[in-house]
C-alpha cells in the first residue's frame, strides 16, 4: 500500500500540473468565464482520485504480469533491467489512461463551472466591432 500511495502522489502532481496548464489554456482560448474556485477544487479532487485509482490498478496489473516475467530472472545487471522492463509497460499505460480519464472529467467540470453570461472580453470585442461598422457606414 505504501508503494501505491507513493506512485499516486507522484502521478497526482504530474496530473495536476499538466491538467491545470491544459485547462487554463483551454479556458483562455475559448474565452470562458469560470467559477475558478469551484473548478480548481473539483479538478484537484478529481486528479487525486484518478491518480490513486490509476496507481492501484497498475500495481494490480503488474502483480499478475510480473510473475510470468520474473520467473526466469537472469543474474547480475540484466536482472535490474528485467525488473524495470517487466513493469514499465503497465505503469505507462495506467498513467496515460488515468490522464485521459482526468481530461474527460476536466472537460465536464469546465462545462459545469462556467458562467452563463459572456466575458468582458467578448463584450468589448463586440463593442469595437459595432463602432467600426458605424464608422464605415458614415463614409
Amino acid at each position: 500500500m505504501l508503494f501505491v500511495s507513493a506512485v499516486a502522489v507522484l502521478w497526482f502532481l504530474i496530473y495536476w500540473i499538466i491538467g491545470g496548464v491544459f485547462f487554463a489554456c483551454v479556458a483562455l482560448l475559448r474565452l470562458i468565464r469560470l467559477k475558478k474556485v469551484l473548478f480548481s477544487c473539483l479538478f484537484t479532487l478529481s486528479a487525486a482520485i484518478c491518480a490513486f485509482v490509476s496507481s492501484w490498478f497498475s500495481v494490480l496489473w503488474l502483480g499478475r504480469e510480473a510473475e510470468e516475467c520474473l520467473q526466469n530472472l537472469p543474474q547480475g545487471r540484466e536482472a535490474v533491467v528485467e525488473v524495470f522492463s517487466c513493469g514499465m509497460f503497465q505503469f505507462t499505460i495506467s498513467a496515460l489512461a488515468g490522464l485521459v480519464i482526468l481530461l474527460i472529467i476536466g472537460f465536464v467540470l469546465l462545462k459545469l463551472s462556467s458562467w452563463k453570461d459572456r466575458s468582458w472580453l467578448t463584450t468589448f470585442a463586440e463593442k469595437l466591432e459595432f463602432e467600426k461598422k458605424s464608422e464605415d457606414e458614415e463614409y
